[in-house]
């Protein structure tokens, strides 16, 4: 194979970059041609004159080389764009990793050898404790916040939200207790005294207008809660979401993947860092008006809505080095290019439930059917 069509492969491939194969192209363009047979130092003596280049390949390589120059052009603002994605958010997750790798670190000094930050399921390892409170009527809002260990909280037809805890503590006797201040119902320990606390829970799923939850290092899974906020914060682990109804929704998460199901919120944002997503919903039924944003990086996105009736969608997909997959019924594509996509249902000023989609990831495929 010709060097330039070498260099063009590997780029292609991603096995180098735009800048390295201009490079490599320069240095193939500035050596000197040597002829099929010959040496490459010229006779002495010699007035024959140089043979041509051979043309066997009947392809003009000034030419193919300006196409490289213009493609490699388009593509740098994309590599770019794709490095700076990564780098924001690798700024934005290292203070959220190093808290668990900190606090992972914390029982390696306080224990004198390693801890794998990985409790066990029975408990057997720690402290097993059912707590119980009665949730009031009106205002209230819940905080449960786990470290190292598994989330479980599922919501239920009651008014009394009821835990497992499971814990390894640091200290002989550990405060952990589920408290109530006022409106705020939460699960109260300082962290530095565990090694790790898990949470295994019942609430009332229409009692609380504001749920809080956080997960440091295990497996997260929330399902059947209703409020006016629903905020997580999670990392190091899976993340599934099921059966949720908010005006606004916010998950944050990294370093794992996330399963949603049959949400149905006003203003939904779900981010994920280095891992895929896979989002799902049946119905819009709750609200007139949606406004989603999802986004991941370095991995897979897809979403599955429904097609129905005096629905429509505005959506806009990014995908940094990927391609966008767009099935939906309906859409009007105002642009469809490679890397970003936006498009709209015939008619959507006019359709009774409106849904604004915002999608991106890169480096892999992005599907909205």
């Amino acid at each position: 194979m010709n060097e330039k069509m070498m260099i063009l492969d590997m780029l292609q491939k991603g096995k180098i970059t735009a800048e390295e194969a201009s490079k490599l192209l320069s240095t193939v363009e500035d050596a000197p041609a040597s002829a099929p047979g010959m040496d490459s130092a010229p006779l002495p003596n010699s007035n024959r004159p140089a043979p041509p280049p051979s043309s066997g390949s009947g392809i003009d390589f000034d030419e193919l080389g300006r196409k490289f120059a213009s493609f490699a052009k388009d593509l740098e603002p994309k590599i770019q764009k794709a490095t700076e994605v990564v780098a924001e958010k690798t700024v934005f997750y290292a203070d959220k990793l190093a808290r668990g790798l900190e606090s992972a670190g914390a029982s390696v000094a306080a224990s004198g050898h390693r801890n794998t930050a990985t409790p066990s399921p029975s408990g057997a390892d720690g402290t097993e404790k059912q707590v119980e409170l009665i949730v009031d009527d009106g205002y209230n809002e819940l905080s449960l916040g786990a470290l190292n260990g598994l989330v479980h909280i599922k919501g239920y037809n009651g008014d009394k939200i009821s835990a497992r805890i499971r814990y390894k503590s640091k200290l002989r006797n550990p405060s952990i207790e589920l408290m109530k201040l006022g409106s705020k119902y939460y699960l109260s320990y300082e962290e530095d005294n565990f090694e790790f606390v898990a949470i295994d829970a019942y609430v009332p799923s229409h009692k609380f207008k504001v749920i809080n939850i956080t997960g440091m290092n295990g497996q997260v899974d929330i399902s059947g809660l209703s409020a006016d906020s629903i905020k997580c914060e999670s990392g190091n682990g899976r993340l599934a979401i099921k059966n949720i109804t908010a005006n606004t929704v916010v998950f944050d998460h990294y370093n794992g993947a996330v399963e949603a199901g049959e949400i149905d919120a006003e203003k939904l944002s779900l981010t994920n860092f280095n891992g895929p997503i896979s989002l799902y919903t049946s119905a819009f039924a709750q609200f007139n008006e949606y406004l989603w944003n999802v986004e991941t990086s370095n991995a897979k996105l897809t979403l599955n809505v429904p097609t129905l009736p005096n629905l429509g969608y505005h959506v806009r997909a990014h995908d940094t080095l990927g391609s966008i997959r767009v099935g939906l019924t309906g859409l009007e594509f105002i642009t469809n290019d490679p890397g970003f996509v936006e498009a709209q249902t015939g008619g959507f000023s006019d359709c009774t439930k409106k849904v604004r989609l915002s999608l991106e990831t890169s480096n892999a495929q992005l599907t909205v059917n």
